[in-house]
């Protein structure tokens, strides 16, 4: 039986709550899926340039900024560009709009506020209030995207744990073609999006990993391994 083997892009932390999570979550996972899952940590000091001989899928986990935030803008670019499987979580989410604002809006000097404080266009910002260790519902707008079709509902409650968003300043510019946003917080602050003509690249502010059970492993997590498994038949 073929095996699926996942790339885990981030500088892991035994010490991070939201790091034993996301192996937790895998673990769950592992229970309820029929073929062999590996899932590999690779430091972001240590990633290669074409991952494709090593891995079949992608997962950029929290914990930014990151030990070499460049080498992760990079391998997300790579992902886009070459239909390769990639998931992106909490930091992994905002890296995902940052790329896509340098290389597809043409946003050239478009930053992270964590990292470049003073950096003049700020695609990602401090949310206007902190999500650390919180919970918040989320409105699935988009009805044909991931999220809807996995969970079934117009609104979910997120697990959360971060400080940084989608700078609303930038929102309706950010949301054009290939990207689609497909869900907002009740007051209407990106927590999703989807490249849908990619075989997949999703992003989700909130964490997944947060919210899974051994009983109950999250069933977006269970669908990124799935997928990522029948795109290698």
């Amino acid at each position: 039986m073929k095996s699926l083997r996942i790339g885990i892009i981030g500088d892991y932390n035994e010490n991070k709550h939201t790091h034993v999570a996301l192996n937790q979550a895998i673990e769950h996972c592992r229970l309820n899926i029929n073929f062999p899952l590996e899932a590999v940590w690779i430091p972001t000091d240590a990633i290669p340039v074409n991952p494709s001989n090593k891995f079949d899928g992608l997962w950029v986990a929290p914990g930014s900024p990151y030990k070499n935030d460049d080498a992760v803008y990079k391998i997300i670019r790579w992902a886009r560009e070459n239909n390769f499987p990639i998931l992106g979580t909490c930091g992994g989410f905002q890296y995902m709009v940052v790329e896509f604002a340098q290389n597809v809006i043409g946003i050239a000097d478009a930053s992270h506020e964590e990292s470049e404080p003073q950096a003049s266009q700020l695609v990602i910002s401090k949310l206007s209030c902190s999500l650390k260790g919180q919970q918040e519902d989320v409105l699935i707008t988009d009805r044909s995207s991931w999220l809807y079709k996995i969970i079934q509902k117009d609104k979910i409650t997120g697990f959360f744990n971060c400080n940084y968003g989608v700078n609303p300043v930038f929102q309706s510019k950010l949301n054009q073609a290939p990207i689609t946003f497909t869900a907002f917080s009740i007051s209407g602050e990106v927590r999703a999006l989807e490249i849908k003509n990619h075989p997949f690249f999703k992003g989700t502010l909130f964490q997944p990993p947060l919210e899974s059970t051994p009983e109950k492993p999250n069933p977006l997590i269970m669908d990124f391994f799935r997928v990522v498994h029948a795109l290698g038949d």
